[in-house]
């Protein structure tokens, strides 16, 4: 295959975006290259010419290769990984199954920080309700000065007390609304001097973290990330990864399905564990599926992680400072360089003329340059100041940013 030239090209011909739209959100949804799309509309038709086929054998076999697929992209044994649907579930998955760390006694408490993706927390405060368990939360200060002064907070929480009565910490590898690179490694180390299991939220890690994402490397007990994002598979592809293969088998997913209580012929393919996440009864999984076909992209077409990296992670800072040059906001970043994530930067807007600094407005900018501006991004209020959460993917250029400073600055203060 002949390696594709990024930016405009790639998204003309390998993107099925609309070609007048100005898409710098490729966080939040992550449009699927066309290479990868066709395959998921094969694989939807094979199973419709013979859906029994399909549902009694051969998704089986796909299935078990894609697993194995994922767990030599990400560094980890067969046994230890899963495929769900995206990361919530896997998340719902750790915490609401009947672990060793959940039983041992009654109550306990699950930590987690303020910054934490918002389905997540509502996972925490329901699981909690359930449980008869409470939530603690470390309120992250922003702006971070250092990497060392962040990890003091959670130091500082930990030495308050009370460590025996936590079960479980949930931190993000990267944060969805501040785009927070966390050092996951450092912190695992402080809760383990704890005993304390650590839960990492990878959402946005795979295909964005660099050097290559290895699970084995990792420290932490249970990772949850996504191939749709940054990986290039169909929306609908994600994994759920647990250190320890016993623990593995005993998590169990919302829906109990078939795969509670597998035929033995099943397992003979794979573990309980992914049976339980995949027999769930008649559904679509195609999206799962798309993962052989988004690292053929990667590796292939795209020309390789490296070659991806050096061209978005070059991009994301070339955007931040041209935007941030335009609206005359340097040096208000929330976090310093080192914890700025590769290919999502935070932006501090200018005064607008018609949205105040409030959550309800920046949602207000966000729908409104959608619906009549044609221009896709995240707007955020963080510390009483409007921001701009820019991506950058292999089909942008700078000339998207510049689309985005100008459509701002028709809404600045006069």
């Amino acid at each position: 295959m002949n390696i594709i030239e990024f930016g405009e090209k790639t998204r003309r011909d390998h993107y099925l975006m609309d070609q007048d739209v100005v898409y710098v959100n490729h966080g939040s949804y992550g449009p699927c290259p066309s290479f990868v799309y066709e395959e998921l509309r094969r694989l939807r038709l094979e199973q419709e010419r013979n859906p029994d086929r399909w549902f009694r054998t051969l998704k089986y076999t796909l299935y078990g290769d894609c697993v194995r697929a994922a767990a030599r992209r990400l560094d980890c044994n067969f046994e230890q990984i899963t495929l769900v649907d995206n990361a919530t579930v896997g998340v719902n998955a750790i915490l609401k199954s009947p672990l060793p760390m959940f039983k041992s006694t009654s109550g306990g408490t699950i930590l987690c920080t303020n910054l934490a993706y918002g389905a997540v927390l509502f996972t925490i405060e329901e699981t909690a309700k359930q449980r008869g368990m409470k939530v603690r939360m470390i309120n992250i200060q922003l702006p971070i000065t250092d990497k060392q002064a962040f990890i003091q907070q959670f130091e500082n929480e930990l030495n308050k007390g009370d460590v025996e009565d936590i079960r479980l910490a949930v931190i993000d590898h990267i944060t969805s609304a501040t785009a927070i690179l966390l050092p996951i490694d450092e912190l695992t180390d402080l809760f383990h001097a704890h005993g304390i299991p650590v839960l990492v939220d990878g959402a946005h890690g795979p295909g964005q973290v660099y050097p290559y994402l290895s699970l084995n490397k990792l420290k932490c007990d249970f990772y949850v990330g996504t191939f749709h994002k940054w990986m290039y598979a169909a929306r609908g592809c994600s994994f759920l990864f647990v250190r320890d293969t016993t623990i593995a088998n005993q998590i169990q997913p919302a829906n109990t399905s078939w795969g509670y209580r597998p035929a033995p012929v099943h397992l003979n393919l794979m573990t309980h564990f992914h049976l339980q996440f995949f027999h769930q009864g008649t559904r679509d999984e195609s999206a799962l599926l798309t993962l052989p076909k988004a690292i053929e992209f990667a590796d292939s077409l795209a020309g390789g992680f490296d070659r991806i990296y050096q061209y978005n992670s070059n991009l994301s800072e070339q955007a931040k400072a041209l935007l941030e040059q335009r609206w005359n906001t340097q040096g208000k970043d929330l976090v310093p360089s080192e914890m700025h994530s590769p290919y999502l930067k935070m932006i501090q807007l200018p005064d607008l003329e018609e949205y105040k600094k409030t959550n309800e407005d920046a949602l207000r900018l966000l729908n409104h340059l959608i619906e009549h501006h044609k221009l896709i991004s995240i707007i955020l209020c963080v510390n009483n100041e409007l921001y701009v959460r820019i991506a950058t993917q292999i089909y942008n250029r700078i000339e998207d940013y510049i689309v985005l400073a100008d459509k701002i600055d028709q809404f600045r203060k006069k």
